[in-house]
């Protein structure tokens, strides 16, 4: 069987034997059409010698996101833990805190994070990172401020 006879098989073309190209008109095949069904009934049909179908409306990778957060009073750690549940990294800034609210958020948000089983980093002086757990951290950032000075500030 020729590949023309397998694409008209494969299409439902028909010729019709009495329909002839005479002089300079042409004659019109006529075509049957077949529900997309009952074509794809068919194609299972065939030996499948590979499988190149391609899906084209793949949803797209959410991009990921981080947030920087610069909260003033407690009250705003709710929303930066909202941020953490949505699976965003927060970078917290606590420079604008008295020492005893930034102690509250940092204890709020450990346990915001550690439910989430993500990972909390200290990245300066009053600034942490916070991740979830899609968000992997590589590398270190050396502690240049010594013990005595974090002791003194209450960290």
């Amino acid at each position: 069987m020729s590949i023309k006879n397998k694409m008209k098989d494969f299409f439902g073309l028909e010729e019709d034997p009495n329909n002839q190209f005479e002089g300079d008109e042409y004659a019109v095949a006529e075509t049957k059409t077949q529900p997309m069904t009952e074509a794809i009934v068919k194609s299972e049909d065939r030996p499948k010698t590979s499988n190149n179908i391609v899906a084209l409306n793949t949803k797209k990778k959410e991009r990921s996101k981080v947030v920087l957060a610069e909260p003033r009073v407690f009250a705003e750690a709710q929303d930066i833990s909202d941020q953490l549940k949505e699976n965003r990294a927060v970078i917290v800034n606590l420079q604008r805190m008295s020492k005893e609210q930034s102690r509250q958020v940092v204890n709020f948000l450990s346990g915001v994070v550690y439910a989430l089983e993500g990972t909390m980093t200290s990245i300066g002086h009053n600034t942490i990172l916070c991740t979830p757990n899609n968000i992997e951290l590589t590398g270190s950032i050396s502690n240049l401020i010594s013990e005595d000075e974090l002791n003194s500030k209450g960290w």
